[in-house]
């Protein structure tokens, strides 16, 4: 297996695109290989390695990134029937490390002894929706079009929720649903989950069940053939040991998302007792009601990866910047400020763009790094290729706060001190769990 350290050092040595700056600590995405974004591609090579007929229709060598570099999955080929995905939302790679330095993480520990614990970068924006799609499609967000929490949609003129569908000064989810947003032709390719399908690989996945029924999730899972529900952490690792059990011995590929860890960390930061007790409940359950509670059968052939989409840091909040409290930015805006806190995009009203940047650096100086959001684009920050919905979703100018900074359009009406996005360590590195279930003791 992969040495972690050498890997890591070879995501923190690389060279950052489109003339971003050095001395950052920042990290580029690596999708060639070392990202999350390579996991779908991974995942068709392991269930098919053993059927050398087997063809996935989905999978376009145009626009599918290709799988983890070997050496990080060779080992798990011999007999492999079934892949399990546990989607840890905001585990990031240097919180886990932070985590098991202080003696914690049991279960973590022990999956990594018997296989192997490497890090991987997320995509970029470093934000859920984008990385999800990334997940279950294999193509960067460039490609998908997904890019952030809130994007401009060119093709409606709204401003939108990406996560709820629905227009940004609404709370309304779905709304684009029934205005007439088409969820076969928003996302340009398809899902693994329906290239699977074609190869009668089953597929199956956890989430939570007030998610169940919303359009997001059915533009995230689409094609999967078993969709469970869950309430709480217990029925949620329970769920999935019976979506596991029930596939017996066919080839399958499951995957859950919890979404705790990102919570608690948006709400108090992952730097506190309260996120930490989040990250014990986790790994108990992990060990007690899903690794503990395996038989023979649901381990053989069958191997566990567990991820994250995202890292998170704290962002103090004499550290962000409203701009709709300075006309000398909000007056300039073709439409609010889209994207993330941490990676922003700016759509300004023609000819208005040099303005902004000024004002951005006048009111706060040094504290970002203003970029030209097709430059960015061209040069693969975001993935290629790049889509022509991609290009008007990112704006004109793509804003990186240094540091600990953040820029909004307001305030959020609940406090946000955990925040992801950027191109940090903390928010760009992630784990990548990977073990044989009959190596487990």
């Amino acid at each position: 297996m992969a040495n972690p350290d050498r890997i890591e050092q070879i995501l923190l040595s690389r060279p950052l695109p489109c003339g971003l700056p050095a001395g950052e600590r920042w990290v580029a995405p690596s999708y060639d290989g070392l990202s999350i974004a390579n996991l779908p591609a991974t995942v068709a090579a392991l269930l098919s390695a053993e059927h050398p007929g087997l063809q996935f229709p989905g999978h376009n060598p145009a626009t599918a990134l290709p799988t983890l570099a070997r050496e990080l999955w060779k080992d798990w080929l011999p007999g492999l029937r079934r892949v399990v995905l546990v989607i840890l939302d905001a585990l990031g790679y240097r919180l886990l490390q932070q985590m098991q330095t202080r003696g914690e993480g049991s279960a973590f520990a022990n999956l990594a002894a018997a296989g192997s614990l490497t890090p991987l970068t997320s995509v970029f924006p470093s934000t859920t929706d984008a990385a999800l799609l990334s997940l279950r499609s294999g193509v960067p967000p460039a490609t998908h079009g997904w890019l952030a929490y809130t994007i401009y949609l060119r093709e409606m003129g709204i401003a939108a929720n990406a996560i709820m569908l629905c227009p940004v000064a609404t709370r309304q989810s779905d709304l684009l649903v029934d205005w007439g947003l088409d969820l076969d032709k928003v996302i340009p390719v398809p899902t693994l989950a329906q290239c699977l399908a074609e190869a009668e690989i089953a597929t199956g996945a956890v989430l939570s069940h007030s998610l169940l029924r919303s359009s997001f999730t059915k533009m995230l899972y689409k094609g999967v053939q078993e969709l469970r529900g869950h309430f709480h952490g217990s029925d949620f690792w329970g769920q999935l040991r019976h979506l596991l059990s029930e596939t017996g011995g066919r080839r399958a590929f499951l995957t859950a998302y919890w979404s705790g860890l990102d919570t608690l960390g948006h709400a108090y930061s992952p730097e506190t007792d309260l996120w930490e007790a989040e990250f014990r409940t986790v790994n108990h359950l992990l060990e007690e009601e899903f690794l503990g509670q395996l038989g023979p059968a649901e381990r053989e052939g069958t191997l566990l990866l567990i991820t994250a989409d995202h890292g998170q840091l704290r962002i103090p909040p004499d550290q962000i910047l409203n701009a709709g409290e300075h006309p000398e930015i909000a007056g300039h805006l073709l439409v609010p400020i889209m994207g993330e806190s941490r990676a922003a995009f700016i759509h300004p009203r023609p000819g208005r763009a040099p303005l902004i940047r000024a004002a951005l650096e006048d009111l706060r100086p040094g504290w970002f790094v203003v970029l030209d959001s097709a430059a960015a684009l061209d040069a693969g920050l975001m993935g290629l290729p790049v889509t022509d919905e991609a290009y008007s979703r990112a704006g004109e100018l793509l804003v990186l706060p240094r540091g600990n900074h953040a820029l909004q359009q307001f305030k959020p009406p609940v406090s946000l001190v955990g925040r992801h996005g950027g191109l940090t360590e903390e928010e760009m590195l992630v784990p990548l769990i990977g073990v044989r279930l009959e190596a487990l003791p």
